[in-house]
Parts: structure tokens; sequence; C-alpha cells
């Protein structure tokens, strides 16, 4: 008698849905590597120009656009 061989199992990683699993993980990831890329430029003095006073308020108001533009879809 022939017998069939069991399905292969399938990864997660290979769903189409993964980035939306882990899209927390992308986001927190990146977020993180942005926030080493300024320090690391600020302590080699090429961030001097900017001030974080008028730059921070700037970064909370895009990522709450970011947010309802994102929900309004």
């Amino acid at each position: 008698m022939d017998q069939v061989p069991p399905p292969m199992p399938t990864s997660s990683t290979s769903s189409p849905d993964r980035w939306q699993r882990n899209s927390g993980a992308f986001w927190g990831g990146g977020i993180l590597i942005l926030i080493g890329l300024y320090f690391l430029l600020a302590n080699l003095g090429l961030l001097d120009w900017l001030k974080w006073d008028y730059v921070w308020p700037i970064v909370l108001i895009a990522i709450g656009l970011w947010l309802v533009i994102r929900r309004l879809r």
C-alpha cells in the first residue's frame, strides 16, 4: 500500500499576517534604533543645532496624527 506522507508543518514566519502579529515588536525595535541613533549623533556633536525643546512636541504631535490617520483608514 502507498502511504501518503503527512503534510509539512507550516512555520508562523511564513504566514502572510506575520507582520500584523509582530508589528508591535517591529515598531518597538525601530523606536529603540532611532533613540540610539539620536544619542550617538548627539554625543558626536552632530546635533548641536537641534533644540530638543522644540523637537519633542513636534514628535508627539506627529505620532498622534499618525495614530488618528491610521484609525480612520
